[in-house]
């Protein structure tokens, strides 16, 4: 990702986190070379070796006798997943944070922003409200009331991601209606992959994500048929992905589309 096009602010932590995800990737991928006898060197020799020197470094002893390079090699594939994922959820939370950032630093208030963003202050702000399990008829008069006082007053809108993104669960539908919800126009090779191979490829992220988070998998399972060759790939198609969806947000915020524009106006 080229963070001089399109600065918003969290590229310098993306790119990171993105080279530490490639560096893994590339320890699996020396892992296996050294396991299959690369140039002469075996990676259990290699082990042996630098056991015998943590046991000099830690005396109470190791946790563990040296591990099987195709165990070490399947944990590692599976933590790229979560790292994958990770930059994921990171890339969207800062990219509807940048919107909301600048709805506030404008002072925009409800009769200013976009009938999208109107709809969602107005879901998210209800919706909140009313999941305290101890909420009534009159708890939602009285909100409503408030938001209607807000709106009235035009006082500045204040959005939170926590709000609009369910963490843990995002893929390329959830992130494209996202998008959409928001007024945000998608590049049409981003709306395509709705049905084409990045739509499978963040569904599986996602997938792998929760299972290991819930336990229902182990690190040693999850990604044990995957080559590193593939993750590599799979990195870079994310990256694009994410590179696009940024490009449209800056597109979005340089247009001032969060806006309520002209034609809203003279509608309403």
């Amino acid at each position: 990702m080229d963070s001089n096009d399109f600065n918003l602010g969290y590229e310098e932590v993306y790119n990171d986190r993105l080279g530490e995800t490639k560096s893994m990737i590339t320890l699996a991928t020396l892992l296996d070379s050294l396991d299959q006898g690369a140039e002469g060197v075996r990676y259990n020799a290699v082990m042996r070796g630098a056991y015998e020197n943590a046991e000099k470094a830690n005396p109470s002893g190791l946790p563990s006798s040296t591990p099987d390079v195709t165990l070490v090699s399947s944990v590692i594939r599976s933590n790229v997943k979560l790292m994958i994922y990770n930059i994921i959820e990171y890339s969207v939370t800062n990219l509807m944070q940048a919107i909301y950032d600048r709805v506030k630093d404008e002072g925009c208030g409800y009769a200013e922003v976009s009938e999208k963003l109107q709809s969602i202050w107005h879901h998210t702000q209800m919706y909140n409200g009313l999941s305290d399990p101890k909420a009534s008829n009159s708890t939602a008069e009285s909100i409503s009331k408030r938001l209607l006082d807000h709106a009235v007053k035009n006082n500045v809108l204040q959005f939170s991601v926590r709000n609009t993104i369910a963490g843990g669960n995002l893929d390329a539908d959830k992130i494209l209606k996202l998008f959409d919800d928001h007024g945000i126009s998608i590049h049409d090779d981003i709306a395509n992959c709705k049905r084409d191979e990045i739509k499978s490829e963040l569904k599986d992220i996602k997938n792998r994500r929760n299972d290991l988070a819930h336990g229902s998998i182990s690190f040693a399972e999850a990604s044990n048929q995957v080559t590193t060759s593939e993750l590599a790939e799979l990195v870079n198609h994310v990256d694009s992905f994410l590179m696009q969806l940024r490009k449209d947000v800056s597109t979005y915020l340089n247009a001032g589309e969060y806006r309520r524009g002209m034609t809203e106006s003279e509608e309403g």
